[in-house]
């Protein structure tokens, strides 16, 4: 048979694809593992057992209003953007809803509408969850799913009697006791208060050490909540999602306002000293954009 024959029969045959297909019982794990601790408590705590951790538990704040405030150091926004964000915050309603309009925050900062509806945004897309949670039940405060301290970490617990949710539900323990073990000890130094920023992980390092798949991960980080001794912050928060360019961009420039002399490098063992990991490379592509704003010629170090 000629090649060209071959070659057209072949593209009339339908391809077959391989796809993963989960029992009914592993479909419940993954259920279990990605559900958020106050969801299983509301469907299990009217008839089963909730245990809750055995020494430090460190309260997280009592509304949304607080939440979001104790976590807009993190966005990286200026000192007059981070005051438009705290007000902001104050007018999203009970329901996630905001109050004002860009046009309203314009006229009360003195800002441009564009520029009202950016920190608008960005609020809204960062604090997705945080909002989604604390608005959609009526106690209105996160229910943390793991307490972390510098030495040590615990998972709260439900028994059930049921063996099968019982079994789910142990399995999602011990997973997420071995991601929070491995963020828990590259985190003891922020963790005592002597880093501002954590030291981010990936969830493909995650996954390699746990012997997990990757998805896997990603469902046991997703909608977690961890209590610290720097307040209940997003299990996302240490893989690097709330830490963005502007924070790298200011702290370079803080750092060059004290020491315009500084290398690449000394920059950037300075930034991992403060929790946050990049490139000398990354570096001075921030430093050029820093330059660039002043009106300076871009410098190679």
């Amino acid at each position: 048979m000629p090649d060209s024959k071959k070659s057209k029969n072949t593209e009339l045959r339908p391809k077959i694809e391989q796809k993963l297909v989960l029992t009914s019982t592993e479909k419940l794990y993954l259920q279990v593992l990605e559900a958020p601790f106050y969801l299983l408590a509301q469907r299990y705590q009217s008839r089963e057992i909730l245990i809750e951790p055995e020494e430090e538990y460190f309260a997280s704040s009592e509304d949304l209003h607080h939440e979001l405030e104790m976590l807009l150091p993190f966005l990286g926004f200026s000192d007059e953007e981070e005051k438009i964000a705290e007000y902001i915050i104050y007018n999203i309603d009970s329901k996630g809803r905001l109050r004002i309009t860009p046009e309203e925050l314009s006229e009360q900062f003195n800002i441009s509408p564009e520029k009202a509806q950016e920190i608008i945004d960005t609020l809204y897309k960062e604090f997705k969850e945080e909002i989604n949670q604390l608005s959609s039940f009526e106690e209105g405060y996160i229910i943390p799913d793991v307490t972390m301290t510098a030495e040590r970490i615990e998972v709260r617990k439900i028994e059930v009697k049921d063996p099968v949710i019982s079994k789910a539900l142990a399995m999602r323990e011990e997973t997420l006791s071995k991601i929070c073990e491995l963020v828990r000890k590259a985190n003891e130094y922020f963790l005592k208060g002597y880093r501002k920023y954590p030291q981010v992980l990936t969830m493909s390092y995650i996954a390699k050490m746990v012997g997990l798949n990757i998805s896997t991960v990603s469902r046991a980080v997703k909608n977690k909540y961890v209590s610290t001794p720097k307040g209940t912050l997003p299990l996302r928060f240490f893989f690097g999602r709330i830490i963005n360019g502007e924070v790298l961009k200011r702290e370079i420039e803080e750092m060059l306002k004290l020491d315009e002399r500084l290398t690449d490098n000394q920059l950037t063992i300075l930034l991992k000293s403060m929790g946050i990991n990049i490139s000398r490379r990354t570096v001075n592509k921030y430093r050029n954009m820093i330059n660039a704003s002043k009106g300076y010629e871009k410098e190679d170090n």
